[in-house]
Formats: C-alpha cells, structure tokens, sequence
C-alpha cells in the first residue's frame, strides 16, 4: 500500500472515531447530566436550571441535602407566598453544610435573588466534605448559558472524556433516578423540588425505625453563620427551615429531643449577628402519614410543610416591612 493511501485510510478511520465519540457526547449531553461536579444529583441540577429555569426570575433559592431537595417544594411557595415569585429548589442528595455553603456560592447566578432558604436537620450537620472540583464561576456561566461555544464544546469532551463511566450513567439513569418511590429520585418539579412517592412497601425499615445520632460538628454552624453573613451582605433574607422528625422516634428518644433543641439553640446564636431566622416544623406535630422515613417527608408531608413556610415567610417579612415604615 503506497503511503499516501495509507495516511489517506488512516486519517479517516480517525475522523470516523471522532464523529461516533463526539456524536456520543452530544447525544448523552441532551439526554443525561454530563459529569461536571463528580455528583450526580449536582450534575443533574445544574442541568436543570441550565435548560429550564430563567436565572433573572429567580427570587428566591433553596439549598440543603435531600431534606431541601424532598422536604421544601418551590411550587408550593410560589402559589402560597405572597412575596415569592420565582423559586428555585437547588439542593442536591448528600449534601453536608459546608456543601449548602458552596451551593450558595451559586447565588450569584440570580441577579434578582431576595431570599435564601437552608432546608436542614440535624444529621446534616455531622461531616465537613465539600464539593471536589468546585468551580463556581464555571458553573454560573454554565447555568446562565454565558460559556462561549469553545468553552462549552471544551467542558462537554472533558465531562464524558471517560466513556465508560459515562455510559454506565446512562444505563443506570432510568431504573435508579427516574421512579419517584426512591429516595435517588431524580424527577424535578417545576421549580427543581422532588416530592417522594413513598409508601408501605417502598418504606425501608431502619430509615423508618432507627433515629440519627446526635452528632453535629461545629464547623457546620459556623458555615451557617457564613451563610447568613453572606445574605446580610447582599441585602438577602436567610432563613433555615429546620425540618421535623418523625414524631413516634422524637417522643421515644431523648436524644432526638436533646439533638433538635441543640440543634435549634446552635442555629439561633450562629444566625442572630446578622438576622437570619430559624423557622421549626417539629411543632407542627405532623403524624407517621406524611413522612417516608425518619426525616424525609412524602408528596403529602411536603407540600404542608412548603405551605406552612410560605406563610411565615409572609408574616415575618410583612412585619419587618412594618417596623421599617414604622421608624
């Protein structure tokens, strides 16, 4: 074979791998959260608001774990607020405090932001990881579509450079995140938020019987302390919605009442230099039909629970819209 045919057949057999591998990409990107952030239910979010949220609507962001991701439904403030427009629920399952932190951080992304809301309990509070490979102004331009085509085509090939690991994603995209009777439940409503089908025989046993302990480290209420720091700076209202427990395990264990108040206690005093409010649903003394295991409430506990904080939202905001006209 003479070598100018040789180069000829080699070049093209090239160019053909590049074009299944990069018709790939752009397949799995439409279809599936390329992995920018090494977490799934990030990368899924970010994917998200990237497709349909408008950023400049956004008045108010929800952050937390799975307890803001299950527990607080946007839509739910938005048709029960007077004073919420536009939410946007970005939590994501398995987030630590200092990882709501970094979520945070993304608040820039909202120009016309008004308020904030941690969605927590108590077994957030335990662990300091934070997001490896954390880039938010990366993940800002991304969201708000301001990455330019080079940058854009340049994070595609880099997120799914391992292909297995991107179609192993995919395989597994449908049966563990696209059912709404599992806790990796991916299904966003309108404003990000995912209520939990989750009942009888879906209910696993010792997430139902057996209650956290009651670990919190101190540098989590310090990253509170940041958070609400950060609001006050930025002309923002910062609330943390700290979210019941199942009530049968709060009354049979002492620990679980002495976490809560501890809980509640730590909040208050990381959060009052700069008025940060501490909205507790225990009192609400909701029953075992409303929750799907110990902490994470069902598509009948949540949205009670998201009407009930937009109310408050309304009354303490009125009331200091009050005093203020008052002074």
């Amino acid at each position: 074979m003479k070598p100018k045919t040789y180069l000829k057949r080699l070049f093209f057999g090239f160019a053909v791998i590049f074009s299944v591998v990069a018709g790939y990409i752009v397949y799995f990107n439409v279809h599936y959260p390329i992995p920018i952030t090494d977490h799934l239910s990030f990368d899924a979010k970010l994917k998200f608001v990237r497709e349909k949220i408008d950023p400049d609507r956004v008045d108010t962001l929800i952050i937390g774990s799975s307890i803001g991701l299950n527990d607080l439904l946007g839509t739910v403030l938005e048709k029960h607020s007077k004073r919420v427009n536009k939410a946007l629920n970005l939590s994501v399952y398995g987030a630590t405090t200092l990882q709501a932190e970094q979520l945070m951080a993304l608040a820039d992304a909202f120009p016309n932001l008004k308020r904030v809301i941690y969605s927590a309990q108590y077994s957030d509070f335990p662990h300091t990881w934070r997001f490896e490979h954390y880039d938010p102004k990366l993940l800002i331009e991304y969201m708000r579509h301001e990455l330019n085509p080079v940058a854009y085509l340049k994070l595609l090939f880099k997120s799914c450079s391992n292909l297995l690991f991107c179609y192993r994603r995919q395989q597994r995209w449908v049966p563990d995140h696209m059912r709404s009777n599992t806790f990796e439940s991916l299904i966003f409503d309108a404003s990000g938020s995912v209520p939990l089908h989750i009942y009888g025989k879906d209910i696993i046993g010792h997430r139902w019987r057996l209650p956290h302990p009651g670990i919190m480290n101190p540098e989590s209420f310090r990253a509170v302390a940041r958070m609400a720091k950060k609001a006050k700076e930025k002309g923002w209202r910062f609330y943390l919605v700290h979210q019941p427990y199942r009530k049968p395990l709060y009354e049979k264990y002492a620990d679980v009442r002495n976490a809560m108040a501890y809980f509640d206690e730590k909040a208050k005093e990381a959060m009052k230099p700069y008025g940060g409010v501490l909205i507790p649903i225990q009192p609400l003394g909701l029953d075992d039909t409303y929750f799907s295991d110990r902490t994470h409430l069902n598509d009948k506990g949540s949205p009670l629970v998201s009407e009930y904080v937009a109310k408050r939202i309304d009354e303490i905001e009125s009331e200091k819209a009050q005093k203020k006209e008052n002074k």
